[in-house]
């Protein structure tokens, strides 16, 4: 029992302290092990000698073994109580790193963050088409695979029978070919060539068949995981964008007091918010918002990093918004 209290210790002793507290079982475990093998010496003594005992001598080996034995119990309190510290302090240092999180973004202006919900919704609004898209094209790959395995039935069923045919006709060839005439026998070979050319041609055309089917179902594979990650980013979008008209309704009083920032910001949500490829931002009248300017910089946006380029990098912001989306 001593030995499996002292093997059963916390997995987290294995700290910076870990290799000398494990030194010290070890040595302690051996000792218990020379005491208790010095304990059944002296009892098998006792019990041969009938009646010479050294009852002194036991008596401080058995506390030396309790004393072992409450060092051990010790020894394994401080190392579950380490961990518990340590465990205490990575999460007490996640906590601090989620309410800095929360702070940068309860920091952030008001127009930045309805920016970043209208662009949410417009990215939202731009991958709802693409749910009849893939269906449609699921429905017309799992008919082109019907087709395909009807075709393959089908052309392996003549090939069985051309098969037969061919063994048949060699078979009579056999029987029959002496007493037939060379000529005779001449048309009959050039028929069973012609069996022979068109039987490899129907082999050619199922491995055919074959390959555009497996192509077929690779293909189908390849779009339903684009479907599902397209599933998976709309599903994100929507909880973002929940979270985020969560995190307005506090300033809902700041956007009705009638200012014409407020007024500016709702025009561009709206106009936003309708799919129809990138817009051109249009600058708001004399006496907008003072961040109109900072807005100027880039006539089209990102809609992940928010990113600005101007009219003439269209394909550049393409090819920016392929890469930042992966």
């Amino acid at each position: 029992m001593t030995r499996n209290m002292i093997t059963c210790g916390d997995p987290g002793s294995d700290g910076r302290e870990g290799a000398p507290r494990a030194a010290r079982l070890r040595r302690l475990q051996d000792q218990l092990a020379a005491r208790d093998s010095l304990i059944a010496c002296l009892r098998a003594r006792l019990a041969a000698l009938e009646g010479y005992t050294a009852p002194s001598l036991v008596d401080a080996l058995l506390e030396q073994v309790a004393h072992f034995r409450e060092q051990l119990q010790r020894q394994e309190n401080g190392a579950a109580e380490a961990q518990m510290r340590q465990e205490i302090e990575r999460l007490t240092e996640r906590l601090e790193a989620k309410e800095k999180e929360m702070q940068q973004l309860l920091s952030q202006p008001q127009h930045e963050r309805e920016k970043e919900v209208v662009l949410m919704r417009r990215s939202m609004a731009e991958g709802e088409p693409a749910h009849p898209a893939s269906d449609v094209l699921c429905s017309s790959l799992a008919n082109e695979t019907h087709q395909l395995r009807r075709t393959l039935t089908s052309t392996a069923h003549m090939c069985q029978h051309l098969a037969k045919c061919l063994d048949e006709r060699q078979h009579a060839q056999r029987n029959v070919g002496e007493r037939k005439h060379t000529g005779r026998d001449t048309s009959v070979q050039s028929v069973t060539e012609e069996e022979n050319r068109l039987l490899k041609q129907k082999v050619t055309h199922i491995l055919a068949y074959k390959d555009d089917f497996m192509s077929e179902r690779a293909d189908r594979e390849q779009a339903q995981g684009r479907i599902q990650e397209l599933e998976e980013k709309v599903t994100s979008l929507l909880h973002q964008v929940s979270w985020r008209q969560d995190s307005q309704e506090p300033d809902a009083g700041w956007i009705h007091a009638g200012s014409k920032t407020a007024k500016y910001l709702a025009t561009d949500a709206v106009e936003l918010m309708v799919p129809g490829g990138w817009r051109q931002l249009e600058p708001p009248a004399e006496g907008g918002h003072p961040g109109a300017a900072q807005r100027g910089q880039g006539d089209l946006q990102c809609p992940h990093c928010l990113q600005c380029f101007s009219d003439e990098q269209g394909e550049e912001l393409l090819r920016h918004v392929a890469e930042c989306c992966q």
